[in-house]
C-alpha cells in the first residue's frame, strides 16, 4: 500500500515523510517509525513483486512458526539495528554527503529467513539460503550488502533465542511446527 501512495500525485510527499529513509535522516524524529515504514516503500514493479514473493515463501512459514507477536518483533529489530548501524557508519564515513534511499524489504527479508532457516533445521535450507546471501556480497559488496548480513546474523540469533523460548501454547507449537515441516520437506 505504501509503494502504491507513492506513485499517486499528491501523496508521494506523505509517503516520503513517513516512509523515505536515508542515512542522514538519524536527527528526524520519530526515526524508528520512519525506517520500519521505508521497509514497505518499494519504488520498481519488480521490488513490489519480490517483496510479495519474499512474503508468500519467507514470512508466512516463519508467523506460522512463531506467532504473529514474535514475528513482528523479528522484522522490526532485523529492520531496525541494521539500518541504523549502517546509518551511523555511513554518516561518519561521509559526512555531509546526500545519503541515497534506504528502502525495500530486503533487511526483514534477510532476518526473516534466517530466522526460517534456523527453525526449520534443515541443512539444505540453510545452505540455499547463505549461498543466496553469499551471492549478493560478491556481486555488490557495499553498506547495503553489510545491512543485509547484520541482519542475517540477527535473524539467526533471534530465531535460535526464540526456539529456546517456545510459545506458552505448546500443543498450537506443535502443530505449527508439524505443519511447516510438511510445507518445507525438511
Amino acid at each position: 500500500m505504501v509503494s502504491f501512495l507513492w506513485h499517486i500525485p499528491g501523496t508521494s510527499r506523505v509517503i516520503t515523510d513517513c516512509c523515505a529513509f536515508r542515512a542522514t535522516d538519524l536527527h528526524g524524529l520519530p526515526l524508528g517509525l520512519r525506517i520500519l515504514g521505508s521497509s514497505f516503500l518499494d519504488l520498481r514493479n519488480v521490488e513490489i513483486a519480490w517483496s510479495i514473493v519474499a512474503s508468500w515463501l519467507l514470512v508466512a512459514p516463519l508467523e506460522a512458526l512463531i506467532g504473529s507477536r514474535r514475528l513482528l518483533l523479528l522484522g522490526a529489530v532485523g529492520t531496525l539495528v541494521p539500518t541504523l548501524t549502517m546509518s551511523l557508519i555511513f554518516t561518519a564515513k561521509s559526512p555531509g554527503a546526500a545519503a541515497p534511499l534506504d528502502i525495500g524489504t530486503s533487511a526483514v527479508v534477510v532476518a526473516v529467513g534466517a530466522a526460517l532457516s534456523v527453525w526449520a533445521r534443515s541443512l539444505p535450507i540453510t545452505l540455499i539460503y547463505l549461498f543466496g546471501v553469499s551471492i549478493d556480497v560478491l556481486v555488490s559488496p557495499d553498506l547495503a550488502t553489510a545491512e543485509h548480513l547484520l541482519a542475517l546474523v540477527l535473524g539467526a540469533f533471534l530465531g535460535m533465542a526464540m526456539l529456546r523460548w517456545p510459545p506458552r501454547d505448546r500443543s498450537e507449537s506443535r502443530r505449527a511446527e508439524a505443519l511447516a515441516s510438511r510445507n518445507l520437506g525438511a
